[in-house]
């Protein structure tokens, strides 16, 4: 085993809650249309002011020298993400290896407060204006921040399926989205509209906002934008 030393800070003058922890992830981010892979993890309920020291294990064998890898660190308490790591942070630099955290927990927790309890209405799809689905109605997206749940109607089938908003975005704030479950009917219209759209929440890495329209990023490229019913 090989390890990978150093600390994780922040500037803001400012005390953790009792009870954070801090999470430090080696991970493989080599594909920007999928979530990264994490292939060693760390944590410690720290005390005390930063920085906190980490050391992570690894597997000299589990590392491709074609592959990119970073670090990211996060300090939460609970399911509340407080701080995250924004810029990319070589693993492999040399130790000690610095991360600097950001605080971040109050805009995720306004820009979800905006998702959820909303409708979003499919409008483009890779770019291009999209038709509406079996029964005339339309592709949708509806989130359940509290269970970390999204689904709706994709085209012929209602879907439903978890999201998670770890990792580090190129753009935007990060979003990805696990296999989704739908009922199974069969439908003339729609359907190929339901392929695309189910392939694409499986790229989706990020998410932005503007206002009533949502949309949906595989690394830097936008792959979906929505508006608020």
């Amino acid at each position: 085993m090989e390890t990978i030393e150093g600390t994780v800070f922040y500037r803001e003058r400012m005390m953790l809650p009792p009870g954070v922890e801090v999470e430090v992830q080696l991970q493989d981010i080599s594909r920007a249309d999928a979530m990264a892979r994490v292939i060693a993890t760390v944590s410690q309920v720290p005390e005390g002011g930063p920085p906190y020291p980490f050391v992570i294990e690894y597997d000299p064998a589990s590392i491709d020298p074609r592959m990119r890898y970073a670090l990211r660190a996060t300090i939460s308490l609970g399911e509340q993400l407080m701080f995250t790591s924004n810029e990319y942070i070589d693993p492999f630099q040399g130790n000690p290896v610095e991360v600097l955290v950001q605080r971040v927990a109050e805009p995720v927790q306004r820009e979800m407060a905006v998702l959820e309890g909303r409708q979003w209405l499919l409008e483009t799809l890779a770019g291009e204006p999209v038709a509406t689905g079996a029964g005339d109605k339309p592709v949708d997206l509806q989130f359940d921040a509290e269970a970390l749940q999204a689904g709706g109607f994709s085209g012929c089938n209602r879907y439903t399926g978890g999201y998670s908003r770890d990792g580090v975005a190129e753009r935007g704030n990060a979003l990805a989205f696990k296999p989704m479950a739908g009922t199974l009917m069969a439908c003339e219209q729609g359907a190929e509209l339901e392929r695309q759209y189910l392939q694409m929440l499986g790229a989706v890495t990020a998410f932005t906002l503007a206002g009533d329209s949502l949309s949906l990023l595989a690394g830097p490229e936008v792959v979906a934008t929505f508006r608020a019913e």
